[in-house]
């Protein structure tokens, strides 16, 4: 007896259904540990100071109470506050001088938007751009 009626005579079929089933669950399995690698590592490497370290409690969260407000609006001033805001500082600065130089200190003074007010002044005009990427103070519509 030769070929497939030898085959079927001696559990030949199942066999290689059995063979290919325990090679297809060996690459699952081994597929799953390499994508779960850096967490065993991990594990591997942090195992002493989880024997050391004591069981903390977990901390407690903090609810806000409802009578504070969460946001407090700010409006942007107006065009010549920004300006009696900004001119002093312009005044700091060795003209030509570049947006992230002003930006820099307005952040330091803890003024409002920074950005939109930099932006609102460059918009009106009292910020002049020359080109190449520096700045000068408008000192006819900045007084």
């Amino acid at each position: 007896m030769y070929g497939f009626e030898n085959i079927a005579a001696n559990n030949g079929w199942a066999m290689a259904a059995v063979g290919a089933t325990i090679v297809f669950l060996g690459l699952v399995v081994l597929s799953f540990v390499i994508s779960q690698i850096h967490k065993i590592l991990n594990f591997w490497e942090k195992r002493d100071a989880a024997q050391e370290r004591p069981a903390e409690a977990p901390p407690v969260a903090k609810v806000a109470s409802p009578q504070t407000t969460a946001y407090k609006s700010q409006h942007l001033p107006s065009l010549d506050d920004l300006i009696s805001i900004y001119r002093p500082l312009v005044e700091q600065l060795k003209e030509p001088f570049e947006i992230p130089q002003l930006f820099e200190i307005s952040n330091k003074m803890d003024l409002p938007h920074p950005h939109l007010s930099i932006k609102q002044l460059w918009d009106a005009e009292v910020l002049i751009a020359r080109g190449d990427g520096t700045f000068t103070w408008n000192k006819q519509k900045g007084n």
